[in-house]
């Protein structure tokens, strides 16, 4: 791998790593407002909603439009995992429902050879297995939760793979970031507010929370996301996103005043040992382009 070739590679793990840190903040802020008085159905819904004008603007000021990719990414990733997240979050609570949707690098290193032809070697099984132990550290034993919250949590999981795995594919048949990043969102919306309508008065909370979710925790993530993904394999990048859950702990803490225990810290020490290991496997691999 030469110079240029490597700092692209360096770029796009952080740009993976800043997608990672943004979603680790939205359990928390959700938290935050929904203890403020803000509705849950409205930061559900409203966050796809808002966030979709970004598409209407793209079309506007540059004339780029969905594509079939789009449809695919929001319909079939995005959607189910936004919905099946704050089903397992409400049920089982958010550290269990945290662990269940990071069951994605999982799903991603098992599909990518198929669907990717991408083999992400011994180097990315371990690692994999590695961040999952980590994140199954993270959580205290629960005692026995609802089977639905379960299932929601598992969807939410695969869904997250599946966005991955899509992204992914679509950018190496040729579609840009915006088509996956960003014109993905109004379908992500219409699948939503098909499934959750909100019925009470939108109130200031609640419009903190949207904005805050729709910009921070949606477009930004995902434009970074799919620039990464552009450079990066899949599962390599679903490993980096293990870096979530750990920002999401320690948010837990310093915001919610939650402790972490020492199994705990091991478990968070697991996830960035499994990052820095992705990162640091950048320069000895380089992703090769597709070909039909």
């Amino acid at each position: 791998m030469n110079d240029y070739q490597g700092r692209k590679a360096t770029i796009a793990v952080l740009e993976a790593v800043a997608a990672a840190i943004l979603w680790g903040t939205i359990g928390v802020v959700y938290k935050l407002v929904v203890d403020m008085g803000g509705d849950g159905d409205w930061l559900i819904a409203g966050r796809p909603l808002l966030a979709s004008t970004a598409s209407l603007a793209l079309i506007v000021t540059r004339g780029r439009k969905p594509s079939k990719w789009s449809v695919a990414t929001g319909a079939f990733g995005l959607a189910p995992l936004y919905l099946s997240y704050f089903i397992a979050v409400g049920t089982i609570g958010a550290a269990l429902a945290s662990l269940l949707l990071y069951t994605a690098p999982l799903w991603v290193v098992l599909l990518s050879k198929p669907l990717l032809k991408e083999s992400p070697g011994l180097g990315g099984v371990a690692a994999t297995i590695a961040g999952f132990t980590g994140v199954a550290m993270l959580v205290e034993p629960a005692g026995t939760a609802a089977v639905a919250g379960v299932a929601a949590g598992l969807l939410a999981g695969i869904s997250y793979a599946a966005y991955i795995l899509l992204a992914r594919l679509a950018q190496l048949k040729g579609a840009s970031t915006e088509e996956v990043a960003i014109h993905s969102l109004p379908f992500t919306a219409i699948v939503v507010l098909a499934a959750i309508r909100p019925y009470a008065m939108l109130t200031m909370p609640d419009a903190i929370g949207i904005s805050y979710l729709s910009i921070a925790g949606t477009l930004i993530p995902y434009i970074l996301n799919a620039r990464a993904l552009k450079k990066l394999e899949a599962y390599r990048v679903s490993i980096i996103s293990l870096v979530e859950p750990l920002t999401a702990t320690i948010l837990a803490m310093l915001v919610l005043g939650e402790k972490l225990t020492a199994i705990q810290l091991a478990g968070a020490s697991l996830i960035l040992a499994a990052s820095i290991t992705t990162m640091l496997e950048k320069t000895r691999r380089t992703t090769r382009p597709y070909r039909e």
